[in-house]
């Protein structure tokens, strides 16, 4: 039996997030920070003013886009065999999510957002990636086992 933080632990809980995706025909899923990315990931982050995204593909490989003074940091906590892309001060974060989208096969279809991602961060993805429907990830990610209901989980 795989340990509770282990790579395997953590693959198998993005393949049952997979499973929840087709099941309620999501093409991916964007998470920021919290309950949500430290339970599919075991990347554990403190939220700011500047975006740090998980983007969850139903096929490909995981990306996470994050601001260029925290890469090695966030190297430190991702694990092997997700994507890292990071902007710079005067680049758009929301152009990397879209960018990631797109060279995932996803330019069409429902995106699924974690309920708690902040609004600025939706609106500037979907700003760069209009094709896309937007959707509410909650209950896929409850689906997959991510306790959504928490008070971190809401903010």
């Amino acid at each position: 039996m795989p340990q509770a933080n282990s790579e395997p632990t953590f693959a198998g809980r993005i393949e049952r997030l997979r499973e929840a995706m087709k099941e309620f025909g999501l093409q991916a899923v964007v998470i920021e920070p919290g309950p949500a990315m430290q339970y599919l990931t075991g990347v554990r982050w403190g939220r700011s003013e500047r975006t740090f995204a998980l983007v969850v593909p139903l096929k490909g490989v995981l990306g996470f886009v994050l601001p260029g003074f925290e890469e090695m940091r966030a190297k430190e906590l991702i694990h092997s065999g997700a994507e890292i892309r990071v902007w710079q001060e005067d680049e758009s974060p929301y152009q990397l999510v879209a960018q990631m989208l797109k060279d995932r096969g996803v330019t069409a279809g429902r995106v699924g957002i974690d309920p708690s991602v902040r609004f600025f961060i939706y609106d500037g993805v979907k700003k760069l990636a209009p094709g896309l429907t937007y959707v509410s990830a909650q209950q896929v990610l409850k689906s997959a086992g991510v306790d959504t209901s928490s008070p971190a989980a809401r903010r």
